[in-house]
This record gives C-alpha cells, sequence and structure tokens, in this order.
C-alpha cells in the first residue's frame, strides 16, 4: 500500500506583504497533488496576521510543515555562555553571532548563502515564524496541533530546487510546474511553496541530511539529499 503525505508547504513573508504562500497537498512516491494553494492577504497588525496561520493550522489534517523561513537565532545572541565551534573561511558568515550554524553548513556544503537570521530583511519572518512556534508548544521538530504532535522543518527552496538540477528556477520557475507535472499559474511565492511540500515528503522519507552535532539546540535547515 502506498504511503500517502498530507504536506503543508509554506513560503512565508511579512504580515503586510501579501507574499506568504500556501501549498496543502497530499504526496505519493513523489507525485504531488495538490488540494489547495492560498495567498496570505496583507494584515494591518500581527495579531490578524498570526490567527490567520494558526487557523490554518487547525483546520487542515497535515502530516508535516515544511516552512521557508528560520526557526532559530544563532545561540550566541540567545546565550552569552555558549561556544561555538570554529568555522573555516572568511567574511560575515563565520561570524556565529549573525549566522547559525546550519546556514553554514548550507554554504560550505552547496555553496548557497543564506540571509542572516535576524538581519534587516529577513528578521520579521524569523519573528513571526517563532512566534508561531511559540503558540504551538515547539520542541524540536514538532508543534502540537489540536492535541498532535506535528513535525514542522525549516527548509530552503533554493536548496530543493538546486538537488533537482534547476538551480536557475527563479528565472525560469516553470520548471520546477513541468517536474511536478502541474498546470497551474503559480506566482514565484507558490512555486517555493510547492518546492516546500515536496522536501517535507522527502524529509519523512529519511532523504536528508541529518542535524549536524555543531547545530545542536540552535536549530537545522534540512537539506534535502
Amino acid at each position: 500500500m502506498q504511503k500517502v503525505y498530507k504536506i503543508l508547504g509554506i513560503d512565508l513573508g511579512g504580515c503586510m506583504s501579501g507574499n506568504s504562500a500556501y501549498i496543502y497537498a497530499h504526496v505519493t512516491n513523489d507525485k504531488i497533488e495538490i488540494i489547495e494553494a492560498i495567498k496570505e492577504p496583507k494584515h494591518k497588525e500581527h495579531l490578524s496576521c498570526q490567527h490567520f496561520i494558526v487557523d490554518l493550522f487547525e483546520r487542515l489534517e497535515i502530516d508535516a510543515i515544511a516552512i521557508d523561513a528560520p526557526l532559530s537565532l544563532p545561540r550566541p545572541l540567545i546565550d552569552p555562555s555558549v561556544i561555538s565551534p570554529p568555522r573555516e573561511g572568511s567574511g560575515e558568515l563565520i561570524n556565529p553571532y549573525l549566522f547559525r550554524y546550519t546556514d553554514y553548513y548550507l554554504f560550505k556544503t552547496f555553496g548557497l548563502r543564506p540571509m542572516p537570521p535576524a538581519g534587516d530583511r529577513i528578521g520579521r519572518l524569523t519573528a513571526r515564524a517563532i512566534a508561531l512556534l511559540h503558540h504551538f508548544d515547539y520542541h524540536f521538530p514538532c508543534i502540537t496541533i489540536q492535541g498532535k504532535k506535528v513535525p514542522i522543518y525549516e527548509v530552503y527552496p533554493k536548496q530543493i530546487a538546486q538537488s533537482l538540477g534547476f538551480a536557475g528556477y527563479k528565472k525560469e520557475p516553470a520548471v520546477v510546474l513541468e517536474y511536478f507535472k502541474q498546470t497551474m499559474d503559480f506566482d514565484e511565492h507558490l512555486v517555493d511553496a510547492l518546492l516546500c511540500v515536496y522536501a517535507g515528503a522527502k524529509i519523512l522519507d529519511g532523504e536528508t541530511t541529518p542535524m549536524q552535532d555543531e547545530a545542536k539546540d540552535e536549530g537545522w535547515c534540512f537539506p534535502i539529499l
């Protein structure tokens, strides 16, 4: 009997951006059946912003959530007693106050350069995501939704696309839709949410790099093999 995963993929945007995209799908052996594709409306304040996702999580039956947003901050920012392991190289990515080990790992392993979780461009997404984790009683890697433990995985659509051979997908998003045999006219945010859905199923199947010791207790962005 084929295993069917119910996955929610999220490309998280700011509350007022109107760019947050959600795809809820059933995944069977890499075949993705989209049940809902949702663009979040703009919100004027953070409570309605959080209520939107909370209501969505509680309405859907979910086996896993895969989200493109940092779910943690660099530990030295929170706990000054933490001594981070030394990193090879130069530049900002070796600064443990700016980048988590998982961000450094994505750079050294895949040549990708994530934005700093507390930086100006992405810090508001980190804050929004972490507030959501607190609402649902987070214990890595699961949140509790109406009494059910549901894994929530931080993923990076650019790494997912690269693993599929689509490194330049931002310029040609149609290649991703064609690969997954989807005919809808998706914008770039829904395409990223679709990649998140795929990653969620792969992580459940164990096709990911496990958390490295250096990232223990700090958070992990799950790369797809």
